[in-house]
């Protein structure tokens, strides 16, 4: 009796199996070979920095694995600067960016941020090791809302 009722579950568990199978080839689409293109997305266009802007990164004379990114000669001519660094640590490329909104810097002539190359957690820090340059991205927004973009290597 009890092989009976094992050799019942079998049959059973092998039927759900190939019906399960059966319905799966029936509801999957086939593959007709349709090569699908997809929509490249329009690249935003930035105007060329003003000239007068100048941008600098260089360590922290106070502050150990910190830089400080500076930019003068904004005058009235930046609203908002969003900046993003990446740098190589121990093999790993790593970034730290200025967050989800450019920061606010209306009537400012200069821009300058110190920005720590690590990861802090609960007031921890614990600094990223053997970095020797860290490439820069600057996006200035004028008051019109139209955007350029610095981009420049630093070596440390």
């Amino acid at each position: 009796m009890k092989y009976k009722l094992v050799g019942v579950c079998i049959v059973l568990g092998l039927l759900l199996g190939a019906t399960g199978f059966v319905v799966y080839k029936v509801l999957t689409p086939a593959k007709t070979g349709e090569v699908v293109v997809s929509e490249e997305l329009p690249k935003e266009e930035f105007e060329p920095v003003d000239p007068s802007i100048v941008v600098d990164v260089s360590r922290s004379r106070s502050k150990d694995n910190t830089v400080v990114v500076s930019a003068t000669g904004l005058g009235a001519k930046v609203s908002a600067i969003a900046y993003e660094l990446t740098y190589e640590s121990q093999g790993l490329i790593k970034g730290v960016n200025s967050g989800s909104k450019p920061i606010d810097v209306i009537g400012q002539a200069s821009f300058s941020r110190e920005v720590y190359l690590g990861t802090c957690s609960r007031n921890v820090c614990k600094p990223d090791l053997g970095i020797k340059s860290v490439s820069v991205v600057l996006e200035f927004t004028n008051a019109s809302g139209k955007k350029s973009q610095f981009t420049k290597d630093y070596d440390l």
